[in-house]
């Protein structure tokens, strides 16, 4: 589904010095715009649309790289993202970016490295991401919103063609108090939650059901959803959405497609935790799509392009 940068594989966890606030954000909030990812000729950009369909509008025009993996601060007027320079076929740069919720405003928080996947504390103080470092190591971090201190949670080694393998997705759990995200290896991917200052490692779903791309807390923080498996790595089986408690229990499908042809990516929860955004190739490209969060209601939202990762936003 899209363009996927892999972000690691024995675990060592730093104590993270930045102190991890509890929310600070009310349940349930008022959903706002969706915030998304499409092909425009060469590179991908980032767009805001509202739940219906309507109001349409390109945020970034990059002609140098994509603007990918956006994320709505839990105020509703800040994106954070990840902008991928590619070099090739493999990505030689990425760095996390920042702006208004019109588009205005953009500045780097990660200037040097791979760096990816920002997901914004409940407060709104913190951004968790990934960091690759081929043939050395990658991390799950957490830094200040303004970029001016980084601390590391978790640390795995990293071979220098460990494509396929990572630490991928970070997510902060509503309350603050940890990151659930998703560990790729050879033989398989799983979820994990771990402290968010670190440590408290705890594996959510089994290696061989497979994770494919985004995870997302529910607002409530009782489940945790997700798609799998992998997609298009498993003749004739689809992925489909999702969601099981955060220990693992109580595992509820949400899609049902079948045949491997058709599949569904997890994006997001919709702030008041009632409806879930997805990405599906149901009618040919994959588009943005919402439902109730028990799978009913299904509804297309985007038409006409190639529309991936979708982030919900409260209404600023």
């Amino acid at each position: 589904m899209g363009r996927r940068l892999v972000f690691a594989a024995a675990v060592s966890f730093p104590a993270l010095a930045l102190a991890v606030p509890l929310s600070a954000a009310t349940f349930p909030r008022t959903n706002g715009l969706l915030v998304y990812e499409a092909q425009i000729g060469k590179h991908a950009q980032l767009f805001t649309i509202k739940a219906n369909g309507s109001g349409v509008h390109q945020l970034t025009h990059f002609g140098d790289s994509d603007a990918v993996w956006a994320e709505w601060s839990p105020s509703g007027n800040q994106i954070a993202f990840e902008r991928d320079v590619y070099a090739g076929v493999r990505v030689s740069r990425a760095a996390i970016y920042m702006m208004n919720a019109d588009g205005t405003r953009l500045r780097s928080l990660t200037p040097t490295g791979l760096n990816g996947r920002p997901s914004w504390s409940p407060d709104g103080s913190l951004i968790a991401f990934s960091t690759l470092q081929y043939g050395k190591q990658a991390t799950i971090s957490v830094m200040t919103a303004n970029g001016s201190r980084v601390r590391k949670v978790l640390i795995t080694p990293l071979p220098a063609n460990g494509v396929g393998v990572g630490l991928d997705s970070p997510t902060f759990s509503p309350d603050g108090k940890r990151i659930a995200f998703v560990w790729l290896k050879k033989a398989g991917s799983a979820i994990f939650t771990t402290k968010a200052t670190g440590g408290g490692l705890k594996q959510v779903t089994p290696w061989q059901n497979g994770v494919a791309d985004k995870i997302d807390w529910s607002p409530d923080g009782s489940r945790i959803a997700f798609s799998s498996p992998e997609f298009g790595v498993r003749p004739g089986i689809s992925s489909n959405v999702f969601t099981v408690r955060p220990d693992g229990t109580d595992l509820v499908k949400i899609t049902n497609s079948r045949g491997g042809k058709i599949n569904n990516g997890l994006d997001s929860w919709s702030p008041d935790g009632k409806k879930i955004a997805f990405a599906s190739n149901r009618a040919g490209k994959y588009e943005i799509y919402v439902m109730n969060a028990n799978g009913s209601g299904v509804r297309q939202v985007t038409r006409g392009r190639e529309a991936h990762h979708a982030s919900w936003g409260s209404a600023a």
